[in-house]
């Protein structure tokens, strides 16, 4: 074995520990989200349960919208930033929260926000820190991912869950939908400040004697367009429960928030798994086509299988939440169908971002968000959603493939 495939081989090795450990993270916090709302549902009727989801939609709309794309933005500059990382990081954290509490603001004072926001009791009094925290607490996972320290990530995560779970118990009996919003708003708040302290003793401690910020060009060169594909990811994950809410009624969205709450949680974590593979290419990218190939090839062994049981257990799985939501068992298959080309496009995206090409990560996650903003407006059913979202996602995953190969 030649220096050069023996580096290829350890870079490789350490991106998919980095990758499995990001992976279990999000494992670890959508089972906790689905712990959460199985004991929501066993506490509240579904219309609650409808409602208090629609204002959790509302408060990660919002997160999403105020990262500003910086997220994944530092994935590529971290590592390179060296002895500037305290300068990135403080000019990142102070953009991401003036942009949380704008985006708080317009939120409650949208007609169709203030609705969400006022469906729960206080609704108005949290929506603020609920989303301004959730907006900081998610941007440092890409922090300390690019910082080299992804391993910590589930460590964050496991204890936030946990909380929230021990919170849920104690106050939704008591509380009902109150508690359950409060379970989420608290971990949230003493997650960012415990983190928040642990990310400035590593950005101080071991920092390289050169390095670089990116200048004004690459700043725009990739924000601009990568800005706008994370509003549509977030469009993807948030905006499609509140059509589903106004167009067939809080009992029909709680059930299909939690299948579309399943599968958000399933390409976060196929996301989160190729999230080191950005951060190694953006400083080996003479290694491309052989962290590419095996990234791509690990991503599939891993979730495959778990695509696959999910959808033979489909129907048992959805029997945890109660009798009422079985019926979305043949939407949750359709949409584990769907995640499989995914996958392509998820790599695909993650070259882009790792080569700063902010128009290659836009326009595959512009292309889901509008039809699936579309489908779910015009779609007479759930489940012919979920097959319009399968024809999708097929589709572009070839041209994801084509455009990949002809770049090799």
């Amino acid at each position: 074995m030649t220096e050069t495939s023996e580096t290829a081989e350890t870079s490789a090795r350490g991106m998919t520990a980095d990758g499995l450990a990001l992976t279990a993270s999000a494992a670890v916090t959508a089972a906790a989200g689905m712990i959460g709302w199985v004991l929501a549902a066993r506490l509240l009727p579904p219309a609650e349960v409808g409602d208090t989801s629609a204002f959790v939609s509302g408060f990660l709309l919002v997160a999403g919208i105020a990262e500003l794309g910086l997220g994944p933005a530092v994935l590529r500059w971290l590592p390179r930033a060296g002895h500037h990382r305290r300068r990135l990081l403080g000019r990142g954290y102070l953009a991401v929260l003036a942009g949380s509490l704008v985006a708080s603001a317009a939120f409650v004072l949208v007609p169709a926000g203030a609705d969400v926001v006022h469906r729960v009791p206080a609704g108005l009094a949290l929506f603020l820190p609920a989303a301004v925290g959730w907006t900081l607490f998610q941007f440092q996972d890409f922090v300390l991912t690019g910082l080299g320290k992804a391993r910590w990530v589930p460590v964050e995560n496991g204890v936030f869950s946990a909380l929230r779970l021990a919170l849920l118990g104690a106050l939704a009996p008591a509380l009902g939908a109150l508690g359950l919003v409060l379970s989420w708003v608290v971990p949230t708040v003493l997650g960012v400040l415990v983190v928040t302290v642990l990310v400035y003793r590593r950005a101080r401690s071991g920092q390289a004697a050169v390095g670089m910020l990116p200048d004004r060009r690459e700043v725009v060169r990739l924000l601009a367009p990568a800005y706008p594909a994370m509003l549509c990811v977030v469009v993807l994950y948030n905006v499609v429960p509140l059509i589903v809410l106004h167009r067939f009624g809080s009992a029909a969205n709680a059930v299909f928030f939690v299948v579309w709450t399943a599968i958000n949680a399933l390409d976060v974590a196929a996301t989160s798994f190729v999230n080191p593979l950005v951060v190694r290419l953006s400083t080996e990218p003479g290694q491309a086509r052989a962290l590419v190939t095996k990234a791509a090839g690990r991503l599939v062994l891993v979730f495959a299988p778990v695509l696959l049981a999910g959808g033979l257990l489909a129907g048992v799985l959805l029997t945890i939440f109660g009798p009422d939501y079985t019926q979305g068992a043949d939407l949750l298959r359709i949409l584990l169908a769907a995640q499989l080309p995914r996958l392509v496009v998820i790599v695909g995206v993650a070259v882009h971002l790792a080569a700063g090409r902010g128009l290659g990560v836009a326009l595959p996650q512009a292309a889901t968000a509008a039809a699936a903003i579309g489908l779910a407006s015009l779609m007479p059913s759930e489940f012919a959603f979920g097959v319009g979202m399968f024809v999708t996602q097929a589709v572009l995953a070839v041209i994801v493939l084509l455009h990949l190969r002809g770049r090799a």
